[in-house]
């Protein structure tokens, strides 16, 4: 309908310069036929490539608004239970119809009840503000111990000193395996395999009784 409605548009203009460059040819004879023809050439090429640029946008995705995005974690944020609002994702299922997932941050120590019931009210909550269907997941996070805290501020640090780290999170330690778990996401264009292995590196040789494994995550909305 839009690329319809743009059409016309141009036969209308092309109509009226064609009329105007005659009028300007029989009054003082001066031909300017080319000169319209080649103007309104490139303005045709230039809507037709945005238009089409549109067009694939809207198949192959957009990058949901920031703005949007901004409130969504705020609302979420709000849950007393929720320590930190990560991977949110959505999809564009029509003009009104956005569905996505998140995941929130949550003490390890809360029961499956307890979780089941905030993840209810989360998803009620982001449909009443905002008409959007989340599917909400969770990271589990420690109670906090002097030793949990000393391994993620350690960790944290070296995190700082690559700019191309745009964010950690998902950070946990199981105790069971001596195992710490947490998720990177670096910039594209960074070499994000060599970044991950050199914190990792960083980071075993700081506390080798413990096994380090990142996750190269994705920001698909910021």
């Amino acid at each position: 309908m839009v690329a319809s409605g743009s059409d016309a548009l141009f036969d209308a203009i092309l109509s009226l310069s064609t009329v105007v460059a005659a009028i300007i040819s029989l009054i003082w004879h001066i031909s300017l036929e080319g000169i319209l023809g080649t103007i309104i050439a490139f303005v045709i090429i230039k809507a037709a490539i945005e238009m089409l640029s549109e067009t694939l946008s809207s198949m192959i995705g957009n990058r949901v608004d920031s703005e949007i995005t901004d409130k969504l974690k705020d609302r979420i944020s709000q849950f007393d239970e929720v320590r930190g609002v990560y991977d949110l994702t959505l999809h564009n299922y029509g003009p009104t119809q956005l569905m996505g997932s998140v995941h929130v941050d949550l003490r390890d120590d809360m029961t499956a009840k307890e979780i089941h019931k905030l993840t209810r009210h989360i998803l009620y909550a982001i449909y009443e503000a905002f008409g959007i269907i989340l599917t909400v997941g969770i990271y589990a996070s420690n109670t906090d111990s002097e030793e949990t805290r000393k391994i993620k501020e350690s960790l944290n640090e070296i995190v700082k000193k690559y700019p191309e780290i745009l964010q950690m999170h998902g950070f946990y330690i199981d105790e069971d395996f001596r195992l710490v778990t947490f998720d990177l996401i670096i910039d594209f264009d960074a070499n994000r395999a060599e970044i991950k292995d050199k914190v990792l590196d960083e980071i075993q040789n700081k506390y080798p009784d413990y096994q380090f494994d990142a996750i190269l995550d994705a920001d698909y909305s910021d």
